[in-house]
């Protein structure tokens, strides 16, 4: 969805002035040197002659898309395309701002629709692979991006999705060897080197470490890409049980990354929670939301065990796995519309009534709907639902909360050698995670007292030592009956996009246990921010 630098004068369309076409010329300029208020400018002069303009409309809403403004991008591209209905490039922008916003269900008709005019639209065929795979569909992901393989064998950014889906449905081998052929022919193929990182278990006899430090001798790529490639290399060090080495990747890949967390900001905002949510709170709301059981939420700091715990019940024949859904994020937004930090974010929850809550329960149960029909219960496994709980509580007051805890030194480390997205701030160095941490089991004590819901809390340790036992608690807890598939849980076939995906895929392991130990004369930092929750056993 890249805005086109040069803006031909053939492809205008024909009520566009000479004038309009230098604005919009330069507007186009001026955001390609990250002038974005600038290039906002010129496009709104093009709308308020032609307020139906669609070049200007689709500049600008590209404009929203860099600015992470997605809301009023997809508003913008549904305009452009009512517009002119018969224009794949817009309708195909669309569906790639709609996947980008957590909504791929909604972009596939719009895919759909450009297919259907022309099934070798190579921007289409990505965004449709891309929309399946968000959606838990491995294999039809893999399908899409085969047919563009069909008639564009050597494309990369095909080539790589395909190894990312088949990581996904764990063919760990198969991925292997498309990660690995895609690099043979495209040795700066960044996407490759981080994808076979992710799919292969690496050994002394492997040599693609080689590679992958050659690109970073040479100052290769972006900020983004530099730090996806030293995450790589920790992992592929950590692999060969170069832990020094290892650490020294993961920290110069935070350094690069340079994000920024203010803890501040953030206790405030669990302060605000707490005040918030109490047991008279929800004694004065009993009436609230809807009775249905199926919901099921894992919560807990990511790295915890909660896509291993979501694996093992979703091996069961009545229960389905959705992954990690943003819609209780969604339904947040859409009641508040305000800052976290503001009085009004709070006062808009708190005045949510009786029926509303009905309506944006029932709005989520649809989403529940879309991905299974028949199982009687539906995990969500969004492990920042924790912030959510009191919200969770209103609309589903007999919804079953699973919250995941591992050693908190051991959860620290392992989301410290992960490269997640911005939205994971407080991952940026091992000070500020340790104090996140602490805020985060802050909250979890005040649910643990405050909550009118059934809170089964699930140790990892536990988990991996005693797995048919605590796996028989775990289904007993959804009140369902025992199946011994539980317990089998890394043959069930489903597609798991997290970064446990190889995990979920072998039996259970204790490995994991006490990794902290590896990297224990770096950790100063984080067990200074842990304070006394570091537990050393």
């Amino acid at each position: 969805m890249q805005p086109r630098r040069k803006l031909s004068p053939a492809r205008l369309q024909p009520k566009t002035n000479r004038h309009h076409a230098e604005l919009l010329q330069r507007g186009l300029a001026l955001q390609g040197r990250g002038k974005g208020k600038e290039a906002e400018y010129c496009y709104q002069l093009v709308l308020r002659d032609e307020p139906k303009h669609p070049e200007a409309l689709n500049l600008l809403a590209t404009l929203a898309v860099e600015a992470g403004q997605f809301a009023a991008a997809t508003e913008l591209f549904q305009k452009l395309v009512k517009v002119t209905p018969k224009n794949p490039v817009y309708r195909n922008n669309l569906a790639n701002c709609l996947i980008r916003s957590c909504r791929p269900e909604e972009a596939l008709p719009h895919l759909r629709k450009v297919l259907a005019g022309n099934p070798k639209v190579p921007e289409a065929l990505i965004n449709l692979a891309r929309a399946y795979r968000a959606m838990g569909k491995g294999e039809e992901a893999a399908q899409a991006y085969r047919r563009m393989l069909a008639f564009e064998p050597e494309s990369v950014p095909a080539r790589t999705g395909l190894g990312e889906v088949l990581t996904d449905l764990g063919r760990m081998e198969e991925a292997t060897a498309v990660f690995r052929a895609v690099i043979a022919n495209a040795p700066e193929a960044v996407e490759a080197f981080t994808g076979l990182a992710a799919a292969h278990r690496f050994t002394a006899d492997d040599r693609d470490i080689g590679a992958i430090l050659t690109l970073l001798d040479k100052d290769f790529g972006d900020a983004s890409q530099r730090t996806a490639l030293h995450h790589a290399a920790g992992k592929i060090y950590n692999d060969l049980k170069h832990y020094d080495e290892a650490f020294v990747q993961f920290a110069k890949a935070k350094e690069i990354a340079g994000r920024t967390f203010s803890i501040a900001d953030y206790r405030r905002f669990i302060d605000q929670t707490c005040q918030l949510f109490s047991v008279p709170f929800f004694l004065e709301r009993a009436g609230h939301g809807d009775s249905s059981q199926r919901p099921v939420f894992i919560v807990g700091m990511p790295r915890s065990g909660t896509t291993l715990t979501e694996q093992v019940l979703a091996s069961h024949s009545e229960v389905a796995g959705a992954g990690e859904l943003v819609d209780m994020q969604r339904i947040e937004r859409r009641i508040t519309e305000t800052k976290r930090e503001t009085g009004a974010y709070f006062n808009a929850i708190a005045g949510l009534s009786p029926d509303q809550s009905r309506v944006h329960a029932k709005t989520y149960l649809d989403t529940l709907n879309r991905h299974s029909r028949g199982a009687l219960r539906v995990v969500d496994k969004m492990p920042h639902n924790f912030e959510l709980l009191g919200l969770i509580a209103l609309l589903f007051p007999k919804a079953r909360i699973i919250h995941c805890r591992r050693n908190p030194i051991d959860t620290c480390i392992s989301c410290f050698t992960h490269n997640f997205t911005e939205a994971h701030g407080y991952n940026s160095n091992l000070s500020s995670l340790g104090l996140y941490y602490r805020e985060y089991s802050r909250l979890m004590a005040h649910w643990a007292k405050a909550l009118p819901l059934q809170i089964f809390d699930l140790q990892y340790e536990q988990m991996v030592s005693d797995q048919e036992a605590t796996a028989r608690r775990l289904v007993d807890f959804l009140g369902l009956e025992w199946e011994d598939a539980c317990t089998s849980f890394h043959l069930t076939q489903r597609a798991v996009s997290t970064p446990s995906r190889w995990q979920v895929r072998q039996p259970i392991y204790t490995s994991s246990v006490q990794r902290w130990r590896r990297f224990e004369p770096h950790l100063g930092p984080l067990k200074k921010s842990l304070g006394d929750l570091f537990v050393a056993e």
